[in-house]
């Protein structure tokens, strides 16, 4: 990713005082009071949390330079969580902050800000024209969430009243791995000024690599089902008005011709303007979360203290797509936070049934996915049940075995050695397609190792509607299973008394319940050359099964005590 050079627009941005806006399309007019044609500018303050992404954040600091918008206005705070690649000594040389603030504190919702001395002061202006640019330095990684709330902090200490008197209008998150177009700020600070009743406006998401394809824009909350999705449900108050939208524009995703306002029940923290009043009001984000569900629990609590929570289709954010970004520990955060989230916003018989609902999707998913080879994600699925109950907050302890190089970690194991044997689960004609290249990977190895003798023997474990070569000369063996139980237990009785050395599983797709096997090999394709390798068979498996049959248990038991939670305090 290019590094864009930092522009001083301190020249340029006096004259931005005050700018045309308008905001298009019969939507925005319908459902918002007319928008002025002129409008004196607001003191923003602009909370950016990174981790390890020195580059990226650079890139995000100099679309905001270009902005539209008096970025003399923006008072940008960077929180660096504890990042290892330099991030700070980059963007000190680069950008020149006016200041940089340690903030030593294990817990982001205690924090503990360190006058910055004279090696960490800058008599200079920023070289973006920022009204001023500030890094807190956090010395631990609190996530996102406590990331955001690290710069809370920071602004209600240090930004919430400027030298001269003047409070702040806004506060706008922004995530690190976003670009914006240069009309981004001017277009959300536009709507929100447009009515004093609206507390959250939000930006459509359009994907980064093809700006051509919108990926986000409505999201609305099913209460009974405690799910949150681009679609209304049918008793959603605000879901005549929604089918009537997508009739008119044709979907919720894809294309272009997305303008005006939308009323919601979430926007995304990727790019976000809050009214600095109604954060005093609601209070900064949950401490626990760490990451996920955080923005929204945010948005829910707006809602309920009678602030709107808009979608400004016009206000758009480059961001890649959150499901490229999906792991079974981040599946532990939104499932666990999410019932943290209902807690604070469901009555107690509403909040009993859905929780009820929910905990049985995630220990039947739990138990499928620890009887078809995913034992450690069957595990984090399981704690994250364990931990909310427990009110085990922050991150997660521990989220599998280590990553290591593939091909070395099947050595290690013994799966390349004469006899080892190699069984890949394929469920799909890319899990094929992967597991050749795999097998081609592991022969130029050995080769390169001259230890050809220790090929081993590899078995593709095929579902019988997938597309393939089938058996040929020269190709590993097939064994073909249908959907019935009945075909997957029998396809696998040749390896009762002979079993594989290693199971691969390329990106957790598994639906064949292999009973024997030494070891599985779990392989993100994002990483395709690392692997996750954690050992199996019929007593690790017995041990899961124990630990989530009290885990039932606990569920059952929680469910008839749970009640709505209130928070003691300004994080959540």
């Amino acid at each position: 990713m290019a590094v864009q050079e930092p522009m001083n627009t301190a020249g340029v941005t006096a004259q931005r005082s005050a700018i045309e806006v308008k905001v298009s399309g019969e939507a925005a007019r319908a459902s918002s009071p007319q928008i002025p044609m002129r409008l004196a500018q607001p003191r923003i303050a602009i909370i950016i949390v990174t981790w390890n992404r020195r580059q990226a954040i650079s890139q995000v600091l100099g679309a905001l330079s270009r902005q539209t918008f008096p970025v003399d206005r923006l008072d940008v705070v960077v929180v660096d969580n504890a990042s290892t690649d330099g991030t700070l000594e980059y963007l000190r040389g680069l950008w020149k902050p006016e200041r940089i603030v340690e903030n030593p504190t294990s817990q982001a919702h205690e924090p503990q800000f360190q006058k910055p001395g004279r090696e960490a002061r800058s008599a200079e202006p920023n070289m973006a024209g920022f009204g001023s640019l500030t890094i807190v330095h956090n010395h631990h990684n609190h996530g996102g969430c406590g990331g955001f709330n690290t710069g809370f902090a920071y602004v209600d200490q240090f930004l919430a009243t400027s030298a001269t008197g003047e409070d702040l209008g806004y506060v706008w998150l922004v995530d690190d791995d976003v670009d914006l177009p240069i009309d981004a700020a001017m277009q959300l600070s536009t709507v929100a000024q447009a009515d004093p009743a609206i507390g959250l406006v939000g930006s459509r998401t359009v994907d980064y690599n093809d700006r051509e394809t919108t990926i986000e824009t409505t999201v609305y909350l099913d209460r009974r089902e405690g799910r949150m999705a681009d679609e209304p449900p049918a008793h959603h108050p605000l879901a005549t008005a929604h089918r009537a939208w997508v009739q008119q524009v044709g979907g919720v995703r894809g294309g272009n011709g997305y303008s005006g306002l939308r009323e919601v029940d979430v926007v995304s923290a990727c790019s976000m303007l809050a009214r600095w009043p109604a954060i005093r009001k609601v209070g900064f984000w949950d401490y626990r979360y760490f990451i996920y569900c955080d923005d929204a629990d945010w948005c829910l609590r707006m809602a309920k203290a009678g602030y709107r929570v808009v979608l400004n289709l016009d206000a758009v954010v480059y961001h890649t797509p959150w499901h490229h970004k999906l792991t079974p520990a981040r599946a532990y955060y939104a499932q666990r936070n999410v019932l943290w989230m209902l807690q604070k916003i469901l009555p107690p018989a509403e909040l009993r049934s859905v929780t009820w609902r929910w905990m049985l999707r995630v220990m039947k998913q739990s138990l499928i996915s620890g009887t078809h080879r995913k034992l450690f994600q069957a595990d984090i699925m399981r704690r994250s049940l364990t931990d909310m109950m427990d009110g085990s907050w922050g991150k997660l302890a521990g989220d599998g075995p280590k990553a290591e190089e593939t091909i070395v970690g099947l050595d290690r194991i013994g799966a390349l050695r004469r006899g080892g044997k190699i069984a890949v689960m394929c469920p799909n004609e890319s899990c094929i397609h992967w597991a050749d290249e795999l097998r081609v990977q592991v022969n130029d190895w050995l080769s390169a190792q001259n230890r050809i003798g220790d090929t081993p023997e590899w078995s593709y474990v095929v579902r019988n509607d997938v597309r393939d070569v089938g058996r040929q000369p020269g190709l590993p063996e097939r064994i073909i299973y249908s959907h019935r139980l009945r075909s997957k237990i029998r396809r696998q009785l040749g390896w009762l008394f002979s079993p594989p050395t290693s199971v691969v599983i390329f990106d957790q797709a598994c639906d064949f319940p292999l009973l024997r096997g030494r070891f599985d090999v779990h392989i993100d394709r994002r990483q395709p050359t690392k692997a996750q390798i954690e050992p199996s068979g019929a007593r690790r498996i017995a041990g899961f099964l124990f630990r989530w049959l009290r885990t039932a248990v606990r569920c059952v038991r929680f469910r008839s005590r749970l009640k709505p939670y209130v928070s003691q305090t300004r994080y959540g």
